[in-house]
């Protein structure tokens, strides 16, 4: 039951924070963000070892978001000023700008990880976006796939550069909204790194038990 329970944490925190750097907010998606249910929701990431300070960030920065008088166009307004003006004006929210991997090489490489678990790139958006991978992610989880391939692809395709993206990210608008939200996220991850490290070196120990 903790296992399935766990599971169903992080594949639902890879998902929601996939839908929120996917594309702009429209005035549902900040209604029901305004709604307590989502509130609790992103309270409860604070339980999670080492995320505490950066949800409490986030939280104080949502709540100024939509507080502001014309929130949707405002909140669109910065996305599109963070994520959809080329670099250097912007911040690239694709894998395949950055040092570790070129862009023909990453979307190659997620086209075919898409493929396997039964996904396509949303609106004909490029793999390699990290809301992409986010969600590629969230399927993997959801489906129990081997904690090594979750690893691998987390650690490979992920960690990676994200600390770049969320690096960049904040040092254009550390109060921003969405560079808090990619500081969460990526601060997840390493959570969520350092978990299936553990969990591989469980099944080490126990196999060379036998």
């Amino acid at each position: 039951m903790l296992h399935n329970h766990i599971r169903q944490q992080r594949a639902a925190v890879y998902q929601w924070f996939s839908q929120l750097l996917f594309r702009e907010l429209d005035e549902k998606q900040l209604a029901s963000l305004e709604g307590g249910d989502s509130r609790e929701w992103i309270a409860s990431l604070t339980r999670i070892p080492g995320l505490t300070a950066d949800v409490k960030n986030f939280e104080c920065r949502l709540v100024q978001a939509l507080r502001r008088e014309s929130r949707q166009l405002e909140l669109a307004a910065d996305f599109a000023s963070l994520f959809l003006l080329a670099p250097p004006g912007g911040v690239s929210p694709y894998a395949g700008h950055y040092p570790h991997t070129t862009a023909p090489e990453e979307r190659q490489q997620m086209n075919v990880l898409l493929v396997e678990q039964g996904l396509t790139p949303r609106e004909n958006e490029p793999s390699d976006h990290i809301a992409v991978q986010l969600a590629l992610m969230a399927r993997m989880v959801g489906k129990e796939e081997s904690v090594a391939a979750q690893y691998y692809f987390l650690h490979h395709h992920i960690t990676c550069w994200a600390p770049l993206l969320r690096d960049t990210c904040l040092a254009r608008d550390e109060g921003g909204f969405y560079p808090q939200a990619v500081n969460v996220i990526v601060s997840f991850m390493r959570e969520d790194e350092q978990y299936l490290e553990s969990l591989l070196m469980d099944d080490f120990y126990l196999s060379s038990q036998r």
